[in-house]
């Protein structure tokens, strides 16, 4: 048992004074003369009183050293039972239950960050069945609307049946993409991302994603610029499907904060390769975003204007899930923006190399 200079100066104390006391006895009594044997019997039941008294002492100060420290132990072990993470176990002195001390306070701090990451999620959770729950409302009131007009007779031509039905299939759609960001936040939260990798051509692909998403911005009026610069045969690993949802969910972003007071609205795509690196730059003509609110934009739940959002839909997890899918592809996302006049999304992808390191084709499953 490690002691400290306190204590062990204690202990010296303790033991050094009747050895004193037993060796000046000692000397009397080998003189022989009367008076210095008496003097030397006193001095040793002086020593044997002295260390009586000290090895009662010493227990006690034994005992006392160690249930104070286990006292401790149980009050902090009680506060953990009772909730209360925040409670801070403190070593009094440098002695042998420093690690003992250390250790659990590790196990308390471990326990809080859990219980503060558990907290994190189920508030996530909350606040995101909250905002799909408000933005299913538009859809499905609209569908209703749409269907009691066809079913009371409103709709009495066969245009205005088509275009009745038209809209309450494009609502379903919007229905159908809000479920879909529930089921797919729910795989970003536990770690399960189906991703399937593989080398395709970069060129090849980024055009194919161009032409699926010019139906829905000519839907809205977009004018849409595209530049590909990108050689054929230069490849990339990725999953197609998953780069896929990034690349809509940036677009889906420029189309819903588009500026509705703008003659034109564009968005850009341009795409190059930059040393090692396939950049795809997607640029909009948008109401763009604060300074303030930019640095927070990849937040989960985050919402820069909460009345806009509102009027427009999006329930704060878009850009999140751009920046953990182009992580997970050993890429990122750089968002710049400004207000009043735009913001560009720009996307960072290694370029394919037979000898590098491939990302892990059976990652979440």
């Amino acid at each position: 048992m490690r002691l400290s200079k306190k204590n062990l100066l204690a202990v010296l104390g303790l033991v050094t004074v009747p050895l004193l006391l037993l060796s000046a006895a000692l000397f009397l009594l080998v003189r022989g003369q009367e008076d210095s044997e008496a003097l030397g019997m006193i001095l040793i039941g002086l020593s044997l009183m002295e260390l009586l008294l000290g090895s009662l002492a010493l227990l006690r100060w034994q005992q006392e050293h160690l249930s104070r420290p286990f006292k401790k132990l149980q009050d902090a072990a009680g506060e953990i039972r009772d909730g209360n993470l925040d409670h801070v176990l403190e070593p009094e002195e440098e002695d042998e239950f420093n690690r003992l001390f250390d250790s659990f306070e590790e196990m308390r701090l471990r326990l809080k960050n859990s219980a503060e990451e558990q907290l994190r999620t189920e508030q996530d959770g909350k606040i995101l069945l909250a905002n799909i729950s408000h933005d299913l409302k538009t859809p499905i009131t609209a569908i209703k609307g749409y269907v009691e007009g066809l079913r009371d007779g409103v709709a009495s031509t066969p245009e205005k049946q088509a275009r009745y039905l038209s809209t309450i299939y494009s609502k379903a759609e919007e229905m159908e993409k809000l479920v879909d960001q529930l089921y797919f936040y729910s795989l970003v939260e536990t770690g399960r991302i189906p991703y399937h990798f593989t080398r395709i051509p970069a060129h090849a692909y980024f055009s194919d994603c161009r032409w699926e998403l010019k139906e829905e911005l000519d839907a809205q009026d977009m004018v849409t610029r595209y530049e590909n610069r990108v050689p054929e045969d230069v490849m990339i690993a990725v999953d197609p499907e998953q780069l896929h949802r990034v690349v809509s969910n940036v677009v889906s972003n420029a189309v819903k904060y588009r500026d509705r007071n703008k003659e034109k609205n564009m968005i850009a795509f341009r795409i190059c390769v930059e040393g090692k690196t396939i950049v795809t730059e997607i640029e909009d003509n948008g109401v763009g975003i604060a300074p303030e609110d930019l640095p927070h934009v990849f937040e989960r739940f985050y919402r820069a204007d909460a009345s806009r959002s509102a009027a427009t839909g999006g329930n704060g997890i878009g850009l999140s899930i751009v920046q953990k899918i182009m992580e997970d592809h050993g890429g990122r996302a750089v968002l710049t923006s400004e207000f009043g006049k735009g913001s560009c999304m720009r996307l960072e992808l290694p370029v394919y190399e037979e000898n590098a390191n491939e990302p892990d084709t059976d990652r979440g499953r």
